[in-house]
Formats: structure tokens, C-alpha cells, sequence
């Protein structure tokens, strides 16, 4: 499953802030709410601890939905970390970007799609596949 590059994840502060919990209703009172209020969500704190390493990226196709990819969801990838077996990657194969499975059996390593009937890609140095970098989360929609 091809995916394209979308866009590198920005250093600069992009929470999303929720209105002023403290403002008082006109009577003047507190309300009881004030209590249980959050501070506000910082999607990159989550999901972004390495702005410079972390990208964003679209799925294209329908290839996946199996394994839970489905078309124009967005993939958070972090090329900082090291991909481990049976980690989702992005990988280059013939210079595309490919979303892929990463497999190991005998110490040795292979790129398999989402169709386990499909062949398996090694990584063996002899052709120009490469890993890309690890892919960490996948947003979707749940209608569309």
C-alpha cells in the first residue's frame, strides 16, 4: 500500500485549547465544574516527542483495511526509532513509499504487505529497499 508524504511535524506549540475554565457565570458564582477541569490537550505531547524526526504521511488504497489502514488515514512516523519485528514501516521499495509489516524468521528480515499470500520482500542489501522509518500511530476516521 503506497502512502505519500504529507507533512513534518512542527516544533512550535499547537495545543489545542479549550476555552477559559476560569470564567464565572454573570451571577458570580463558582460553578461546581471548576473542580474537574483539565488543563488543555497537547496532541504533540503525545503523540510528537520528536518533532524533528516525526513526519506525517496519507495512506492510499485500499490494501490494508484489514489490518486496520484505511484510505487517507494519516500515519504518524517517527525515523528516529529502530524498527523491530512485526512492526508497521515505511519503507522504500524501488524508490516508492510503501507502507509495510516488517517480519523476522531465522534472524533474517523481510517486508511483508498486508496480504500474507503476498511475497515477501527481503532485506538482504542486494536490492534497494530501505526503511524509512517506523510508523507510530494511524489516525482515521470513524464515518466517512
Amino acid at each position: 500500500m503506497n502512502v505519500s508524504r504529507f507533512a513534518y511535524a512542527s516544533s512550535k506549540n499547537s495545543s489545542l485549547l479549550a476555552p477559559s475554565p476560569k470564567q464565572r457565570g454573570a451571577s458570580g458564582f463558582p460553578s461546581p465544574a471548576d473542580d474537574y477541569l483539565e488543563v488543555a490537550l497537547d496532541l504533540d505531547r503525545y503523540l510528537v516527542p520528536r518533532p524533528a524526526s516525526t513526519f506525517f504521511m496519507r495512506v492510499s488504497g485500499h490494501g490494508l483495511v484489514q489490518a486496520g489502514f484505511h484510505d487517507k488515514d494519516l500515519l504518524i512516523v517517527d525515523r528516529a526509532l529502530t524498527p523491530r519485528a512485526n512492526d508497521w514501516v515505511i519503507a522504500t521499495i524501488d524508490g516508492t513509499l510503501s507502507l509495510q509489516r516488517l517480519v523476522s524468521q531465522a534472524s533474517r528480515f523481510w517486508l511483508q504487505g498486508g496480504d500474507s499470500r503476498q511475497a515477501r520482500i527481503p532485506l538482504d542489501g542486494e536490492r534497494d529497499h530501505r526503511l524509512w522509518g517506523r510508523v507510530c500511530y494511524v489516525i482515521h476516521a470513524l464515518h466517512r
